[in-house]
């Protein structure tokens, strides 16, 4: 999965992120654990990396403990933007 291609998973706590990282992993779904990029802001510090292609099922195993989705934008790909559906 490319940078740009990747959305990123923010989590309320690291305990959600950890298990989100479980449920992921256990249904087949490809996800890579990495620190909170500091553009998208104050959140448990840990986010995941996932494919777009994969966000309506990681979206039904993990619900409401996802706190927010984000994409990059810009020409840098440095900064993030709420993911749009």
């Amino acid at each position: 999965m490319s940078d740009e291609e990747e959305l990123i998973l923010a989590f309320h706590n690291t305990h959600e992120a950890i298990m989100g990282e479980r449920k992921l992993l256990d249904s087949g779904i490809p996800v890579m654990v990495m620190p909170m990029p500091k553009p998208i802001g104050p959140t448990c510090g840990m986010c995941l990396r996932v494919s777009p292609g994969d966000i309506e099922k990681v979206q039904e195993l993990l619900g409401e403990t996802i706190a927010g989705i984000f994409q990059r934008a810009g020409e840098t790909g440095k900064d993030f933007v709420p993911w749009d559906t």
